[in-house]
C-alpha cells in the first residue's frame, strides 16, 4: 500500500507538471509569485502526518510550479531572428545549412534550412532562425547541404480551422519560402552520424520499392520506418476514412521489434546488465532514423523503461512510465503539449490501453479469442473511447467504420512487418530471395489495403461532425478522468 501510495504522489506530481506547461500559455506568472507558491507548497509538507491528503496537495502544487517555470524559461530562451523579416514584398538572400532529414513527397520537397546569414540589397545580417523551403524534387539536395536561396520569405499562414503557423512553431520554424532559386555552396557541414543514418533509411526505402509494388511499396515503408511520402493520395484518404492512419505512424510494436532483435543476437552471451545499454543505442539509433516523431519517442521510452526493469529485476508501473513519458518529453519541447496533435493522439490511444482496457477484460473474456479477434476489439474500443474526442475536434469527422476496420487489419499488421523486414534484411544479401520472402507481406499488405478500400466505400463510413468544441473535449476528459478514479477507489474498497 505504501509502494502504491508513493506512485500515486509520484504520478500526480508529473501530471500537475504538465497541466503547469498548459496553463503557463494563458496565464503569466512572474517568478516571485512562483516562487511564493512554492514556498506555500514545502510548508504543507510539515502537516502530512496529521493530514495525509496534504502531501498529494503540496506534490501537486510543486507540480504546477515546476511546469510554469519550465516553459517560462523555454520562451525566454527563444533566439529565433529571423523572423523579423518575414513579409517583406521582395525577394531576400539566405544562406543556411539542411538541418534536418529532406522531406520529400510525390511532387515536391521540403528542407529545413538552419539559416545564418540574411541579406537585402546592401543589408547583410547574421542571424538565428529556420526555414522551411518548399522547392520542386530536382535538383535534389540533403542533409548538411549549404544553401544560398533567393525568394521571398513569409509567415506560415493561419486559418479558422488550422494554423500553420503554430504547427511549424514547435520545430522551431517560423519563415516558409515557396519555389525559391537555389544556389549549393558546400556539402557535408552537419554530424556524420545523422548523415550516415539517412543515407541508410533511402537505401533501405530503395530495397522496399524493389521488392514490392506500389501501393503495398509505401504501405511496408510506413509500417517499418513511418513514411508516408510515397503513398496515393486514394490510399490516405481511404486510411481515413476508416480510422487505420495510426498504422503508417511508428509505434510500440516496431520499438519491441528492436528490443527483441537486441535480446535475439545478444541474449545467448551477454550479460542482461549490458543489454540494456546496447537497446538503448539501437533504440536510440532506430528513433533518429525514422524522423523521432512523437508517437516514437513515446514508445521508445516506455518501450526502454520496461526494459530496464527487465534486465534489473525491477518492477514496472506502466502508468508511472506513461506520465513520466509525457512529462519528459513536454519538459524538452513545452509547444508539442497544446500544439501536436501527433503528441495527443498518441498519447491518448497509449492511456486508453492502460487505464480503459482493464475495465473491459471481464466482458472481453467472453468473446472468442480466435485470430486474435478479442484482443483486437479489447484494444481498439479502449484506444478509441480516449482519442475519438481529440480526433472529431480537430478534423471535424468520426469514422463509424474505424472500430471494424481496426479489428480486421490488426492480426495482419505485425505479420506484415516482421515478414516485411525479413524480406528486405534477405533481399539485401539475395534480391530473389528477398522478392520470395516478400511474396508472402505482399498478400498481407494487399489484405489491408483492400479492406481499407472496402470499408472506405461503405455509405456513412466516416461522418461530418460539426461544433465540437474545446469545451467539449474538456468536460469528456474531466468526465472521463473522475469515472476512472471512482472505479479504481471502488476497486481497492472492494478488495480490503
Amino acid at each position: 500500500m505504501r509502494q502504491l501510495k508513493k506512485s500515486a504522489i509520484t504520478i500526480s506530481f508529473f501530471a500537475a507538471s504538465l497541466v503547469g506547461v498548459g496553463l503557463a500559455e494563458f496565464v503569466a506568472l512572474d517568478f516571485a509569485t512562483l516562487f511564493a507558491i512554492f514556498a506555500v507548497a514545502l510548508a504543507l509538507t510539515f502537516f502530512r502526518r496529521k493530514f495525509p491528503p496534504i502531501l498529494f496537495a503540496s506534490f501537486i502544487l510543486v507540480g504546477l510550479v515546476v511546469g510554469f517555470a519550465r516553459f517560462q524559461f523555454f520562451a525566454s530562451e527563444d533566439s529565433n531572428s529571423l523572423a523579423r523579416f518575414n513579409d517583406l514584398e521582395r525577394k531576400i538572400e539566405l544562406v543556411g545549412i539542411v538541418a534536418e532529414e529532406p522531406d520529400r513527397r510525390r511532387d515536391h520537397a521540403k528542407y529545413t534550412l538552419e539559416v545564418s546569414t540574411f541579406r537585402d540589397g546592401e543589408l547583410e545580417e547574421f542571424v538565428v532562425g529556420r526555414a522551411l523551403v518548399k522547392m520542386s524534387l530536382l535538383p535534389e539536395y540533403f542533409f548538411g547541404d549549404e544553401l544560398r536561396i533567393f525568394g521571398k520569405m513569409k509567415t506560415p499562414f493561419e486559418s479558422e480551422e488550422f494554423s500553420y503557423r503554430d504547427y511549424l512553431d514547435r520545430f522551431g520554424i517560423r519563415s516558409i519560402v515557396y519555389f525559391p532559386s537555389v544556389e549549393k555552396i558546400s556539402a557535408d557541414n552537419r554530424s556524420a552520424l545523422f548523415a550516415n543514418l539517412f543515407r541508410f533509411k533511402k537505401s533501405f526505402e530503395s530495397k522496399i520499392n524493389q521488392i514490392f509494388p506500389e501501393p503495398a511499396a509505401s504501405l511496408e515503408a510506413g509500417l517499418l520506418i513511418g513514411s508516408r511520402r510515397g503513398i496515393p493520395d486514394d490510399v490516405l484518404e481511404d486510411f481515413n476514412t476508416t480510422g487505420l492512419t495510426h498504422i503508417i505512424a511508428i509505434s510500440g510494436y516496431n520499438i519491441t521489434l528492436v528490443i527483441a532483435f537486441i535480446t535475439a543476437i545478444f541474449g545467448s552471451f551477454v550479460p542482461r546488465r549490458i543489454q540494456f545499454p546496447l537497446a538503448v543505442v539501437f533504440v536510440v539509433a532506430f528513433t533518429l532514423l525514422v524522423g523521432a516523431g512523437p508517437a516514437v519517442v513515446r514508445a521508445a521510452i516506455m518501450g526502454l523503461l520496461a526494459f530496464f526493469a527487465l534486465t534489473s529485476g525491477r518492477q514496472y508501473s506502466v502508468g508511472l512510465a506513461f506520465v513520466f513519458t509525457a512529462a519528459a518529453m513536454v519538459f524538452w519541447n513545452p509547444k508539442i503539449l497544446l500544439h501536436d496533435v501527433s503528441f495527443q493522439l498518441s498519447f491518448a490511444a497509449v492511456a486508453g490501453l492502460i487505464f480503459v482496457a482493464p475495465l473491459f477484460e471481464k466482458w472481453a473474456a467472453k468473446i472468442p479469442n480466435k485470430f486474435a479477434i478479442r484482443e483486437s476489439l479489447l484494444l481498439t474500443i479502449s484506444a478509441q473511447i480516449t482519442a475519438v474526442p481529440l480526433i472529431v475536434f480537430y478534423f471535424e469527422r468520426l469514422s463509424i467504420v474505424a472500430p471494424l476496420a481496426n479489428i480486421l487489419v490488426a492480426p495482419a499488421i505485425p505479420l506484415a512487418m516482421l515478414i516485411g523486414f525479413v524480406a528486405v534484411g534477405v533481399g539485401a544479401i539475395f534480391l530473389p530471395a528477398g522478392l520470395l520472402v516478400g511474396f508472402v507481406a505482399y498478400f498481407l499488405l494487399e489484405y489491408i489495403l483492400l479492406v481499407a478500400e472496402k470499408l472506405a466505400a461503405v455509405p456513412l463510413a466516416s461522418v461530418e461532425v460539426g461544433n465540437f468544441g474545446i469545451a467539449a473535449v474538456v468536460v469528456y476528459y474531466l468526465g472521463l478522468i473522475g469515472f476512472l478514479i471512482w472505479r479504481r477507489n471502488h476497486s481497492l474498497k472492494k478488495e480490503t
